[in-house]
């Protein structure tokens, strides 16, 4: 089976002519970006390009595929709950505050608005939950060239609480693999390709927020940035809005733009260029560089404080910051938040090793074990978006320079995951076409509704593969090292 699905009965001729088809496939159908270029265009972007995606699609194994779909909601309900107790994250992340700016910034920001009473007690959270398949023994291997599931365990990479991507681009990205399979002369059943259009999924949560919140002219609002090269994948779910709601207008504004045009009416409401806005989506504002000033800053102020839905609220987004994942590790941090033990094994059998750094005996024994042996551990900041992370020697430099001062403290560590290994033919500028060893991320998205106490949507809606040369540290696909990928299912 692995040997049809990559690929191997067919001659350099018939692959080069399934690439030249799949480029083109994936121009025409959106599975696009628009790569930075300071000298292409006045706005610092290229025109659309192909995103870099596999040829084929990546093996994965009906049972590790299972339990992501299955414990995807017990995170849904835990990350809300999580968000919505302030002496947890007080406590949780008091010491990454003291050191890093930008948190400290959104929790100044979460203060703020809590100290004045919050405007919209309703939220909306679109996550998308990171895993990879961790093989335990490489020694075994079935007849498809895999280990089987009993070598195999599913561990969380991250769990993403604002601008989870990637929902858009990934439903075509399907469809393009179904089409390279049948070039490919490979027969698959519906078991092994299935539907899967998260984008659908995610635009369907923004359309019952947008009906909570009652106003039939009010709009969803986009945050982005002022230049975007994901702008594509962000369009396909403005696109799935207007598929289920057509009355749904949705505007597209920066931080920038907010501090200087939008306002609270008297009874807070969020209003820019003479629109109410209904839901703030945020793609931007998810790390350090997009608050260059204190206007976006005092923009994210003036949407936190508003009667707007959020998606994410600033807690929502305090609570992606690593140093939660690595609390939540702790023996009974989970039981807080989630009574029922089946639910919590489902969640507690997915965690990584989580360190702390933070001062004292706990994180002093963390910094040793981490030098000792740096390739047997990732040093983690508090951010998104790709290319933050640490790894071997450059960790333990880094953890050399900062390891007795309390700037240590920005950082969590956590256990290396060794995934599975396959083969399959990246397309991605820069990279030969050829046959290469490759790792991947499984990623599944989930929509949650709640307010206070009340949970109103609950659900996981579809799923998405990223992956990349086997070798590579960071994961990121618009940060240049991953490509578009999508599970062909097995049962191994």
């Amino acid at each position: 089976m692995a040997t049809c699905l990559h690929g191997h009965h067919l001659t350099d001729e018939q692959l080069l002519q399934i690439l030249d088809v799949a480029r083109d496939w994936a121009l025409t159908n959106g599975v696009v970006y628009k790569p930075f270029s300071s000298k292409d265009s006045k706005d610092g972007l290229s025109q659309a390009q192909c995103a870099p995606f596999s040829l084929f699609p990546s093996v994965v194994p009906q049972r590790i595929l299972q339990q992501a779909v299955d414990c995807m909601v017990d995170f849904n309900r835990l990350m809300y709950r999580v968000a919505q107790d302030h002496e947890f994250l007080k406590e949780a992340l008091k010491s990454v505050i003291r050191v890093d700016p930008f948190v400290r910034g959104l929790w100044d920001i979460h203060c703020k608005v809590r100290e004045e009473g919050i405007a919209q007690p309703v939220s909306l959270d679109l996550f998308r939950n990171d895993f990879m398949m961790n093989v335990t023994d490489s020694t075994k291997t079935t007849d498809a060239g895999i280990p089987p599931s009993s070598a195999l365990e599913l561990k969380q990479i991250e769990l993403n609480t604002i601008s989870a991507s990637f929902a858009g681009l990934i439903g075509a990205t399907g469809h393009l693999h179904r089409y390279t399979l049948d070039l490919a002369g490979k027969t698959y059943s519906e078991k092994e390709m299935p539907d899967n259009d998260p984008a659908l999924g995610l635009a369907g949560g923004m359309v019952n927020a947008w009906e909570e919140y009652g106003t039939k002219s009010a709009v969803i609002l986009f945050l982005v940035s002022s230049i975007e090269s994901n702008v594509i994948d962000q369009r396909w779910l403005e696109f799935k809005v207007h598929q289920l709601n057509h009355n749904i207008r949705i505007i597209r504004r920066t931080l920038l733009d907010i501090h200087s045009r939008a306002s609270l009416s008297e009874d807070q409401k969020l209003i820019i260029d003479d629109c109410e806005v209904a839901l703030v989506y945020l793609r931007a504002g998810y790390s350090h560089d997009s608050y260059p000033s204190d206007k976006e800053w005092s923009a994210r102020l003036l949407m936190e404080r508003s009667k707007a839905i959020k998606c994410p609220t600033v807690q929502s987004q305090l609570s992606g910051c690593k140093k939660i994942q690595q609390e939540l590790a702790r023996p009974g941090a989970v039981e807080r938040y989630i009574s029922d033990p089946a639910a919590v094994q489902r969640i507690r059998a997915t965690f990584a090793g989580q360190y702390s750094l933070d001062m004292g005996p706990e994180g002093d024994d963390a910094v040793k074990k981490a030098i000792a042996s740096p390739d047997k551990y990732v040093l983690k900041p508090q951010r998104e978006g790709g290319g933050h992370n640490l790894y071997g020697n450059e960790m333990k430099t880094r953890l050399e320079e900062i390891g007795s001062t309390p700037q240590r403290e920005a950082y969590i560590l956590m256990e290396r995951i060794f995934p599975l290994p396959e083969k399959n033919y990246l397309i991605k500028t820069g990279l030969p076409f050829t046959l290469t060893d490759i790792v991947s991320e499984l990623g599944i998205y989930g929509v949650h509704i709640g307010s206070g106490e009340k949970e109103m949507v609950n659900l996981h809606c579809g799923h998405m593969l990223r992956s990349k040369v086997k070798g590579t540290d960071e994961g990121g696909i618009v940060a240049g090292f991953a490509a578009l990928d999508t599970p062909f299912i097995v049962d191994v």
